[in-house]
């Protein structure tokens, strides 16, 4: 990877975040949902959830080929596109739990201070992961082994942490496999394993 790369995407990733955050602020007069009642409220999966797109957005760079690299980061750059312009055109909001007593959950305590209960649906912070599993498929499917499961439990957390509703995460994963889609991920995954043997 090229250092004109590498400072792109960490750029693009320090204005996303940015952008996330300061919309927030912004959101006027949102529509409030509910989580189901099935849905678990378990604060001890705040530490998954909050590393997940993070650690997902990384991975990325450790993929082997440039064409496979930006087809996922121009796939994700559409996806958080359009999932900005719903949350400011059509803002929700929903009521999370306060956090238990225990020492153990202070991560949760610490983000529902910081991040504001809005920007439900659709969920953003699933998409990344959908593309990165999909990528890592063809580029390194030794990975899955851990990288799955791991996947997985974050984004139990999601919901668990009452930061999106199932159906939310489900909009939010469709959204990504439409857009890695649009941008050839099997495509340029496919030609990185042909390229590899």
């Amino acid at each position: 990877m090229t250092r004109r790369e590498l400072l792109l995407y960490i750029a693009a990733g320090i204005g996303m975040f940015t952008t996330y955050f300061m919309t927030t602020r912004l959101v006027s007069a949102p529509v409030e949902v509910a989580m189901p009642p099935w849905v678990p409220f378990l604060p001890i999966l705040t530490l998954p959830y909050l590393l997940q797109v993070v650690v997902s957005y990384v991975l990325m760079m450790c993929l082997r080929t440039a064409p496979l690299r930006q087809a996922v980061f121009k796939a994700y750059l559409l996806t958080m596109t359009a999932t900005f312009l719903i949350w400011v055109t059509l803002p929700t909001t929903m009521p999370r739990p306060s956090a238990p007593d225990g020492w153990w959950n202070w991560p949760y305590a610490v983000m529902a201070g910081a991040d504001l209960p809005v920007h439900v649906f659709p969920a953003g912070h699933v998409q990344m992961p959908v593309l990165i599993c999909w990528a890592f498929w063809f580029d390194r499917p030794q990975s899955l082994r851990w990288l799955l499961p791991a996947q997985l439990v974050a984004t139990v957390g999601i919901a668990t942490t009452w930061q999106h509703r199932p159906v939310d995460i489900l909009v939010g994963a469709l959204m990504a496999l439409a857009a890695g889609a649009v941008f050839g991920v099997s495509r340029h995954g496919l030609n990185a394993t042909r390229a590899a043997r």
